[in-house]
């Protein structure tokens, strides 16, 4: 079984090269709009550059897997700015996508907390608004659908079943080619894998384990219980999930944030539970405040375990 490392947005190691510098629509409001515009879209592109850096840099030390920043383009979804992003950045997206493809780096992206598809009429306006945009990055990268776009089943409102019927009453108004990179995460307060683990198999799209929010949040059954269903849902697309530590003990109030590396045990008892059940690959999010770092340092620590052989910098075999 091959298991893959990546990590989110930013590479520590790489001195000064930020992809989320940005540009408030306040700043915007105070320029000219046609300097105000220019800004924004030069900001964007070098955005894109610093990524384009990061992906260097990837390729370099053997990183397979990495999570674009969803501040690429400053003020894209504003409905007072509105980039184009496809036509903005064609040449910067296609160059970004080639290389990704040619060096086999897997994309995705990740929208922030306020993406919801079971909220009212104007939030899930906004958030296919923001899919958007995602996507438009994606496609205008050329890649396929193994480059997703994660999300949450959303919120709760006070009762979950009827917020749950609300996502399935609109989803259909989400465009094709958005549902096709689409997956769910569980969350760390309230739709539990199980419960998550059902709307991805209703809706037909990826299930995304999140293993610290499992043990935030956990179902009645475990992730390993659940996995042969989890990686059906993933068809022939690579299974991904999602792998954090806590940054306090449970029951104090940080438990739920990341902390700055991964303590491997939980990741390591479940890759054995993948391995076990025949899986051929495994790509695994690192979400550490370290980034880049805490990827090297779990690779070593991988690597020392008997059975297990890094095969590349953020590449094991197991």
């Amino acid at each position: 079984m091959i298991i893959r490392l990546g990590f989110v947005s930013i590479a520590i190691a790489i001195f000064n090269n930020t992809p989320s510098s940005t540009f408030t629509y306040k700043l915007f409001s105070q320029r000219p709009y046609e300097e105000a515009l220019q800004r924004a879209i030069d900001i964007g592109r070098k955005n894109l550059e610093a990524t384009q850096r990061i992906l260097y840099y990837n390729a370099a030390h053997g990183i397979r897997l990495f999570r674009l920043s969803s501040s690429l383009i400053p003020l894209a979804t504003h409905p007072d700015v509105q980039i184009d992003v496809t036509n903005e950045y064609k040449d910067e997206l296609k160059k970004l996508g080639d290389f990704a493809k040619a060096q086999d780096i897997r994309l995705s992206m990740h929208p922030n907390q306020f993406t919801l598809l079971n909220g009212s009429d104007s939030v899930v306006a906004a958030a296919i608004q923001d899919l958007r945009y995602h996507g438009a990055i994606l496609d205008g990268m050329g890649l396929d659908e193994s480059a997703i776009i994660n999300i949450h089943v959303g919120g709760v409102y006070g009762d979950k079943a009827a917020a749950t019927e609300r996502l399935y009453a609109k989803i259909p108004e989400v465009p094709e080619h958005i549902m096709r990179r689409l997956t769910f995460e569980n969350d760390d307060k309230t739709y539990t894998l199980e419960e998550t683990l059902a709307v991805s198999q209703k809706l037909q799209r990826p299930c995304m384990l999140d293993l610290h929010h499992d043990w935030c949040n956990p179902s009645k059954a475990t992730p390993q219980e659940l996995l042969p269903e989890i990686a059906k849902t993933w068809g022939d697309i690579p299974m991904k999930i999602h792998v954090s530590s806590p940054k306090s003990p449970r029951d104090t109030k940080e438990f739920r944030s990341h902390a700055d590396y991964i303590e491997p045990d939980q990741l390591v008892a479940f890759l054995k539970s993948c391995k076990e059940a025949g899986l051929d690959r495994v790509d695994v999010m690192i979400e550490a405040k370290m980034k880049d770092l805490s990827l090297f340092r779990l690779a070593e620590q991988l690597g020392k375990i008997r059975g297990i052989k890094r095969i590349d910098g953020g590449v094991l075999e197991w």
